[in-house]
């Protein structure tokens, strides 16, 4: 069964928040703000590149730790997912005795969907789709299982500007509640050039997710900004570790939204994502800064990616 329970987004609040981001002098756009329906499924296109490997050593690293899930957590259990996105990674964890799956995501199509093509696999499940801003608190069901797994995959921990990652972490650890658990996938410090490549797969389709957000603004504030007039680039910020993504204005544009001006310069950039990239050391401190405890970890054989269990 699949059991709406809408927190709706008010777009009011969203569509002030990008205006704010655009408003800037440097303008960034928080990651969350891609996964409308359509940057959904051109995400879900990267993770099937040749080049993005994040999805298939985090696969393969969830595919261990199902066969131990029963053992760590026992009965009775609620799967709790922070931007769910695609069923693929947490099909792989569920069986018996998860009794209920509550994906949390700002596409409310996209989970819409996801959701009815988990149930056709796992007819028993009782699923409670959340369409909101996962990134703050959450108030869960009620009647839900006592155990709650809460699942942040896919490094999208590393999404986060200025350590917002760790109120990112605070606000889960309040949504699952006590005495429960979150696994948290995270992208490791490795060559730049697998990085680089990761980031700008053959087939382009980084490129269209970065510049879908051009959609997203124009279905926002009802404008017509041409993705024609950007092109995207990305490179790697050594000193910060991280993967930054950007757009480029081609040309001078000025565009009203809600009558304030909005200029984008020729040759302007505005930064779309960053990803950030973690040591084990690194992101024990920050577990260690929000209150949660390390119960395990999971790393691959290369050493390029890490799965964290926090206990609350």
């Amino acid at each position: 069964m699949v059991k709406f329970c809408m927190l709706k987004v008010k777009n009011s609040i969203l569509s002030k928040e990008l205006l704010e981001s655009l408003s800037k002098k440097k303008k960034i756009i928080p990651s969350k703000f891609h996964y409308d329906y359509q940057g959904s499924k051109y995400f879900e296109k990267i993770t099937q590149t040749k080049e993005y490997y994040i999805s298939r050593i985090e696969k393969s690293i969830l595919e261990k730790i199902s066969k131990k899930i029963n053992f760590i957590f026992g009965k009775k259990l609620t799967f709790v997912e922070f931007g769910s996105g695609s069923i693929e990674k947490i099909g792989i964890l569920i069986n018996k005795n998860v009794k209920n799956y509550v994906p949390l995501d700002i596409s409310f199509d996209f989970i819409k969907k996801s959701s009815k093509k988990l149930l056709k696999s796992f007819p028993n499940l009782k699923i409670i789709p959340k369409y909101c801003d996962y990134i703050k608190y959450i108030k869960l069901p009620k009647n839900i299982s006592n155990t709650k797994i809460g699942f942040f995959l896919g490094s999208s921990i590393g999404n986060f500007y200025n350590g917002e990652e760790k109120k990112f972490l605070k606000n889960a650890k309040k949504t699952l509640g006590k005495n429960n658990f979150l696994f948290v996938g995270t992208d490791l410090i490795k060559n730049v050039k697998i990085l680089e490549k990761a980031y700008n797969d053959k087939k382009k389709f980084t490129e269209k997710f970065n510049l879908n957000l051009l959609n997203v603004i124009n279905k926002n504030f009802k404008i017509k900004v041409k993705l024609k007039d950007f092109y995207y680039i990305c490179s790697y910020n050594d000193k910060k570790k991280c993967m930054e993504n950007f757009i480029v204005s081609k040309k001078n544009l000025l565009f009203k939204i809600k009558n304030k001006k909005i200029h984008f310069k020729v040759n302007e950039k505005i930064q779309t994502e960053i990803s950030n990239k973690f040591t084990i050391l690194k992101f024990k401190r920050i577990i260690k800064a929000t209150g949660w405890k390390l119960k395990k970890y999971w790393i691959d054989s290369k050493k390029y990616y890490a799965v964290f269990l926090l206990e609350s």
